[in-house]
């Protein structure tokens, strides 16, 4: 299979634009990317776990840009992708940096990494946002990376990866977290509880998932997709994308106002995709 990304962050814009769907394993070609969210980061690498089962190929075009290539070489990217998989292009020397308390390199997702992980975006949050700002967002990443953890479990992992950003250019500060598993996906795991074994198409599945007390499982919970834009209703602007199967949720929230558009997408999501982002005024 081919994904082509091309321009800035290309999978935020919604569409996956996969091609040759008989090709086994996944060629990815960033050689036109200009900018990658953390959502391209951790897609990526979900996808790339997801397509190399069964010892297939996987390749990753390097951006012709030798700053974005060196870009998702300092967010691990490559460092993550399946043992084996060839990079094809020119990758510059690297200059590590610690920026941990702005960025977070993509990073598997796993019950004893939990700890640490919450640890480090806490840091990146509280650092950019503030501590009041940034445990008001860190209530709704908690939420996710809970998902993640509880709902998306496979052998082949979840992946996330977080960015902070200043607001000089954007005149907000925003941190962005992106979770990718290659779990059963949001239908799935929900019709394991019959109370929703009505559920059969993937965008019924994730309006349910955003309704409060759902839950896939029999446990007093499901309080939590909602409170990831409840959280910080009172000052953020908040967008929560989330796709899975051929399902897409974007749902924005600011003080009073929601909105959340559900639609049907032609390329499938195996597992869930998250991306959040939340903006304080600078």
């Amino acid at each position: 299979m081919l994904l082509e990304m091309p321009g800035r962050h290309p999978l935020l814009r919604g569409a996956l634009r996969l091609q040759e769907p008989s090709r086994p394993g996944l060629v990815v070609d960033a050689r036109h990317l200009e900018f990658a969210s953390p959502l391209d980061l951790a897609a990526v690498t979900a996808l790339a776990h997801t397509h190399a089962t069964g010892g297939n190929e996987i390749a990753l075009l390097l951006p012709e840009r030798r700053g974005v290539a060196s870009y998702l070489q300092r967010m691990d990217l490559l460092k993550h992708l399946p043992e084996g998989s060839r990079i094809v292009g020119a990758l510059p020397e690297e200059e590590r940096n610690d920026h941990s308390a702005r960025l977070m390199e993509v990073t598997p997702l796993t019950g004893a990494a939990v700890r640490d992980v919450n640890q480090r975006i806490g840091l990146v949050a509280t650092n950019h946002l503030g501590k009041r700002f940034g445990r008001q967002a860190f209530t709704g990443l908690g939420e996710l990376i809970d998902n993640a953890i509880s709902h998306g479990a496979s052998e082949l992992g979840a992946f996330i990866t977080a960015q902070a950003y200043s607001g000089r250019t954007t005149g907000r500060r925003r941190l962005e977290v992106s979770i990718c598993d290659t779990g059963v996906g949001v239908l799935n795991h929900l019709r394991r509880n019959p109370q929703h074994s009505d559920v059969t198409e993937s965008v019924h599945a994730l309006e349910r998932a955003l309704s409060p007390r759902v839950s896939g499982t029999d446990e007093d919970r499901g309080y939590g997709l909602p409170d990831v834009l409840d959280g910080v209703r009172e000052t953020a602007i908040t967008t929560l994308i989330l796709r899975s199967g051929d399902g897409a949720v974007t749902a924005s929230h600011y003080r009073e106002h929601t909105f959340t558009t559900y639609r049907r997408t032609r390329e499938l999501v195996e597992g869930t995709w998250a991306w959040l982002r939340v903006s304080f005024p600078g």
